[in-house]
């Protein structure tokens, strides 16, 4: 099960829901408003992931020209930033998400309009949250909406009106696009007049519709919000707009909502369906999910070793315990052979020895003679391996290749295989080394033996 908390400032209250996904569905728990940040932040420290609603009265639009030949998004923006900042004075950075662009008829200059939020209002915003690795999502109000109604006339051409008490929301899409929208203060409280005063709005916003989208053929108008419990405003709308009008009705998409407050919560749902080319998140909080990742790589790599070393220890642990077992059978049957040989005495035993001091003594293997150099070999295996035999003695070549990518790293690869060769005790051996710095190659060769000089070179 998915859970998530949708945050919605609303007047001078912040209001919260908390969202439960399943297969079967969404649902909503009863909604919750906080007055202080310090008891809305005391709520949310243990919420995982949080979704945060902006009034699109915080929303600024802007455009920059440039020439056409410059189409780095980052780039674009960075200017669009500089502009703002040279002539209005305003240094805060503006979170930005582009509406479109359009080439002049010469083709050599281009205007990019774009959107954005300025991330001090942001940050100031979201400052009650605790826990920014937890922010999942900013948007504004009116993608909310935009991205509700998309979710249910994907393909057609409307509008699709949200309402409250001191204002309308209106967008206008066509075939999947955000065409534009609008905001219209409602500053009438006789609820009979508002209707009405709202009824006016809507209606001088479809007119301005028609008139500066004149390709677009609009096939209805959706209601949501207050006005949607109005019956007689949808028949008003319909003679006013000559425009089909019908009503989103909440408690069909997700459940838990009372019927009587359910359009209230239009904004909170359409969150949940938002585009990902509509979050505004701060380069503060997209750092905090970085590090909050990384940090979850690092546990999670840090458990893969522990788990390792747990099942090496009980690998070794059962190897351990064969290995005994073994050696108490072997120890078992070397006492029975013991007693079933037969001992020498003191005179054979004097003869067999006058005869092993007359042969040839035994050598060790070669590979003995590497034992002092195991950490050399450990930083770098030779390329190849020669052992010189000659009257009862040998000299054993390793020669050594090493290729960096770098000068720093064929520097520290040296350093590092002199000291581990400097350091090796009671052994007879000669070193030369050879450094092709253009090729960045360390070459030595170690030459291990009685007949070695026993320094370093």
């Amino acid at each position: 099960m998915n859970r998530l908390t949708v945050v919605r400032p609303v007047d001078d209250l912040i209001q919260v829901f908390d969202v439960y996904e399943k297969r079967g569905g969404v649902t909503f728990q009863p909604p919750r408003q906080f007055a202080e940040p310090g008891e809305l932040a005391l709520y949310l420290t243990k919420k995982k992931k949080i979704y945060f609603l902006f009034s699109n009265d915080n929303v600024v639009e802007e455009s920059v020209t440039l020439p056409s030949v410059i189409t780095n998004e980052a780039t674009i923006e960075s200017a669009l930033n500089a502009r703002i900042q040279d002539e209005r004075g305003i240094h805060d950075k503006l979170i930005l998400k582009c509406l479109g662009t359009s080439t002049d008829a010469t083709g050599e200059s281009a205007t990019h309009r774009y959107e954005g939020l300025y991330e001090h209002e942001v940050l100031s915003a979201i400052a009650a949250i605790p826990n920014l690795e937890y922010l999942q999502q900013i948007t504004t109000e009116p993608y909310a909406l935009f991205a509700l109604s998309e979710q249910i006339f994907q393909g057609r051409s409307y509008l699709c009106v949200y309402t409250s008490e001191q204002k309308n929301l209106i967008v206008a899409v066509d075939d999947g696009v955000l065409l534009f929208y609008r905001t219209g203060v409602i500053a009438v409280e006789n609820e009979i007049d508002r209707v009405a005063e709202q009824i006016r709005d809507i209606s001088r916003t479809v007119a301005y519709a028609h008139q500066q989208f004149r390709e677009v053929n609009f096939e209805f108008i959706a209601l949501s919000g207050t006005i949607a419990d109005a019956k007689a405003a949808t028949v008003q709308l319909q003679m006013a707009t000559r425009l089909n009008v019908t009503v989103l009705a909440p408690t069909l998409m997700v459940r838990g909502l009372d019927k009587y407050n359910a359009q209230n919560a239009i904004l909170e749902i359409g969150s949940l369906y938002l585009p990902k080319s509509m979050n505004f998140l701060p380069d503060r909080v997209k750092a905090a999910h970085e590090f909050y990742t990384g940090g979850l790589i690092a546990a999670g790599v840090a458990f893969v070793f522990m788990l390792y070393a747990l099942f090496q220890g009980l690998s070794a642990y059962h190897g351990y315990q064969e290995s005994f077992d073994q050696y108490r059978l072997t120890e078992s049957r070397l006492s029975q052979t013991l007693r079933n040989t037969e001992t020498l005495n003191e005179r054979q035993l004097d003869e067999i020895t006058e005869q092993l001091k007359s042969l040839t003594p035994l050598h060790e293997h070669f590979i003995d003679d590497l034992l002092p150099f195991e950490n050399v070999l450990n930083l770098l295996k030779p390329n190849t391996l020669t052992y010189n035999e000659n009257n009862g003695s040998g000299i054993l070549v390793l020669n050594f290749k090493h290729k960096s990518k770098s000068l720093m790293d064929l520097y520290l690869f040296e350093k590092k295989f002199k000291h581990e060769v400097s350091a090796i005790k009671n052994a007879q051996f000669t070193s030369l080394y050879k450094t092709d710095y253009n090729a960045l190659v360390f070459e030595s060769t170690l030459e291990i033996g009685e007949k070695a000089q026993g320094v370093s070179r």
